[in-house]
């Protein structure tokens, strides 16, 4: 059977979706850029939509601020992330630990990223926006926190109990925490680890936690008498 709508072609449907998709990552770099080089309040929606191409109205099709749109490539970054962490491979053994689990992936994310020029541009972007408006962080926090309510469902699928799924919650605000800070430390100026990739920081920051904490547990413990 036959049918003159183009919207029941799949393959109509599948190219109206990458346009709209290339549409939304075009307005997304060019908020980031803007906001990098103008900083947030010098940054209109007007100019991303001229740097993009297309009309203000259509902006407001995908975004419903300016700040929403100049966080979105991270975000997206982050869905993608979750993506990888609640359904798809996770490459290290089924067994570990929650926490270890998603450290692990987070770190091999954010090296994949490093190594990619386009991930590793829009990151000095971020950077760069960051350090013009640390309000940026609460708009990254706030749509990173809806990615993750979005996720809630496929973390009880994934990890079959209730101290499973506590440990995991409290593995992925660990390392979003970290990585937040290792782009707050490449804001603020020298350190031993500016420089590196954001990947190596985070990877720092987690061996400095690790250590804080078997440093307290033995502290606790106390020296042992016989």
């Amino acid at each position: 059977m036959t049918t003159d709508d183009p919207a029941a072609d799949p393959a109509c449907t599948g190219l109206r979706e990458t346009k709209k998709a290339r549409t939304r990552a075009a307005l997304a770099r060019a908020a980031l850029e803007l906001a990098a080089e103008e900083g947030l309040q010098g940054t209109t929606v007007d100019a991303i939509a001229a740097r993009a191409e297309v009309s203000p109205r259509t902006f407001f099709n995908y975004f419903d601020s300016k700040d929403e749109a100049v966080v979105h490539l991270s975000t997206d970054r982050f869905r993608r992330l979750m993506g990888r962490l609640f359904h798809g491979s996770v490459v290290v053994a089924p067994s570990t630990d929650p926490i270890l689990r998603i450290r692990d992936a987070v770190l091999d994310f954010l090296r994949e990223s490093d190594s990619d020029a386009d991930d590793s541009a829009d990151d000095d972007l971020m950077k760069a926006a960051l350090e013009r408006d640390p309000s940026l962080y609460g708009t990254l926090h706030t749509t990173m926190t809806a990615v993750g309510v979005e996720f809630e469902a496929a973390l009880t699928e994934r990890y079959g109990s209730e101290a499973e799924r506590d440990r995991a919650r409290v593995g992925l605000s660990v390392a979003l925490g970290l990585t937040q800070t290792a782009l707050q430390s490449a804001r603020s100026g020298p350190s031993d680890i500016t420089g590196t990739a954001l990947a190596d920081q985070v990877a720092h920051y987690f061996d400095l936690l690790h250590t804080a904490f078997t440093t307290t547990a033995h502290t606790e413990e106390g020296p042992h008498t016989s």
